[in-house]
């Protein structure tokens, strides 16, 4: 009998992640999916930018253009609603900040569109609508239309999308409202949760620079490699570049260039730029042999005589041991980056299959108490609290509060990918990154002085591994299961305020205030940033059971993760 009491005792120490979400009127307008009856073949999802492009067939003989479309399906979020623009838009944003500014200000008609209706086609092809939100909130998107051997008419600075919809085929004219041309030489990408991102990091679903890149470059990545007269000159490239000797990732579409395995904290701030190759009658505007800070990104302009291209330049490192390859029993090594709660109850351990070598996670339980698995860049238990004490729920009522969380770290990475796969038994993982500004080290000896700031976050929380559980903002794709029964899941870090719906929001993230009174207690709470501040700290946190840190979750679930990747 005591050995079953000492058991239960030691369960209740799986401290892992953060709070189960509340409910409330929903916040969520997301546009998933869309599709109209004249389409040839998928349209191109920008979901970064709010863009969606379609491909229209040959105009039949009996019209002169497509002049509307019917709308033959639609996939919302829950509750949301989709209607078309009122009036004008001048200048389409393609950042989250301008796009976000945008949609609190434009107006809509009250009409909701849905399958089956009817949408005039301006005569520019580009219109606009939003989804709103069950609580009201929206969320504005631009849809283009390719129209073969048709082109848009522009002329005018402004767009509009004051098209009808209709239930009838029969309300078909052709509206005047004009608009800037749209960038079809933009190729497509696919935004499906499905989508696998490739090894290199440059998937279709890649996006530009992140909130923190200076303005000029998203407007370059917009329209300054699109070329009205097929006529004129090929566009100037960067063909090949070289930071500190390692060649870099070159993603053409976003107009982003990226080193990410340089050695673990190198000083980015002065990185030669080994190598450079530009096309032919082009300059840039930095010198092969000089040094550059592309920690933080330089914007690099390439020019030719009849046009300029920018990309955004940086580079960063990966974790030590981030493909989870090595281990000392049941320990991923290096510990100094690797800490789980396994000198309490083994809750994480090697798991090998196939090809694959990676990390187990998994909730366990005796006598109805949880102890969730975990893996993080984190100490566990640093002050050598005792059993006994751990184990009052009284004493911890937060077991995040054990741990020391984040280790040194100084890169800026815009995604973060890592194999994983997840039987939840109906509870719920955590999979997360943060990154941190410190003005001390350790949270074991914080000062009361010392102030540690959110610079960046990217949050999965799901029931299931195809992320079909809850909403997750910060996730880019997942992709389908491999031969090893893993799927690649990408997110992307939100740079600043924290995008809404993540679920940081239901976490104990921002709690700056302690609630032991234990003097063992660390605080590891954060104050939000706008995202400028240097990096200091990272935070990388994998969870069998979402709210295992109180001490509850699912006995048995069970997240495997393999091959973490930061990407810049």
């Amino acid at each position: 009998m005591k050995k079953w009491i000492f058991l239960a005792l030691m369960m209740l120490l799986g401290a892992c992640t953060a709070d189960y979400d509340t409910f409330d009127t929903s916040d969520y307008r997301e546009l998933k999916e869309i599709a109209v009856a004249e389409q040839d073949g998928s349209p191109a999802i920008y979901s970064e930018q709010h863009r969606i492009e379609f491909d229209l067939v040959e105009v039949p003989d009996s019209l002169d253009t497509w002049d509307s479309v019917t709308l033959e399906e639609l996939n919302l979020s829950h509750f949301a609603t989709l209607h078309l623009v009122d009036g004008d838009i001048d200048d389409f944003p393609t950042d989250s900040a301008g796009l976000d500014s945008l949609a609190k200000k434009v107006k809509y008609s009250k009409e909701t569109i849905e399958s089956g209706k009817t949408i005039q086609i301006p005569s520019s092809h580009v219109l606009y609508v939003v989804v709103v939100s069950e609580s009201g909130k929206k969320s504005v998107w631009q849809l283009t239309f390719n129209i073969p051997n048709v082109e848009p008419e522009s002329g005018s600075e402004s767009s509009s999308s004051s098209a009808k919809s209709s239930s009838s085929a029969e309300s078909k004219s052709s509206s005047s409202e004009k608009s800037d041309k749209s960038s079809s030489s933009e190729s497509k990408e696919s935004s499906s949760s499905s989508q696998k991102a490739d090894e290199s990091g440059s998937s279709a679903s890649t996006s530009s620079s992140s909130e923190s890149d200076e303005p000029e470059s998203s407007a370059a990545t917009s329209s300054s490699s699109e070329s009205e007269d097929p006529g004129t000159a090929e566009a100037p490239k960067i063909l090949s570049l070289s930071i500190a000797g390692k060649e870099a990732v070159i993603d053409e579409e976003s107009k982003s260039i990226h080193v990410d395995d340089l050695a673990f904290r190198t000083d980015l701030t002065a990185l030669e730029l080994s190598a450079m190759e530009v096309s032919e009658g082009a300059t840039a505007n930095v010198t092969v042999g000089e040094s550059y800070d592309f920690g933080a990104g330089v914007q690099v302009k390439v020019t030719n005589e009849d046009e300029s291209v920018i990309y955004s330049v940086k580079a960063g490192y990966q974790l030590p041991g981030e493909n989870f390859n090595s281990w000392n029993k049941n320990d991923v090594t290096p510990d100094s980056i690797w800490g789980n709660a396994n000198t309490i109850l083994t809750t994480t351990e090697k798991k090998t299959s196939g090809s694959m070598i990676g990390a187990m996670i998994k909730t366990g339980s005796a006598l109805t108490k949880i102890a969730s698995g975990s893996l993080y860049t984190a100490d566990f238990n640093p002050n050598g609290v005792g059993t006994l004490s751990m184990a009052s729920s009284s004493t911890w009522p937060d077991g995040n509060e054990l741990l020391d969380f984040g280790k040194p770290f100084a890169a800026r990475p815009e995604f973060m990918e890592v194999k994983f796969s997840y039987e939840g038994k109906g509870d719920s993982c955590d999979i997360y990154i943060l990154l941190e500004n410190r003005t001390g080290n350790k949270n074991v000896n914080r000062k009361s002085t010392d102030v540690n700031t959110l610079v960046a976050s990217a949050w999965f929380r799901s029931t299931k591994a195809d992320n079909s559980g809850r909403e997750n903002p910060d996730v880019v794709s997942v992709s389908e299961p491999d031969e090893n029964g893993m799927r690649t899941l990408r997110l992307k870090l939100k740079y600043g305020e924290p995008l809404e719906g993540s679920p940081i929001e239901n976490s104990s993230t921002f709690d700056t205030k302690l609630k032991s009174s234990n003097k063992a207690a660390i605080n590891n709470g954060l104050v939000q940033g706008t995202g400028e501040e240097p990096v200091t700290h990272i935070r990388v946190v994998f969870a069998s059971s979402a709210d295992g840190n109180h001490y509850k979750g699912v006995s048995g679930a069970t997240l495997i993760v393999d091959d973490l990747k930061l990407i810049y």
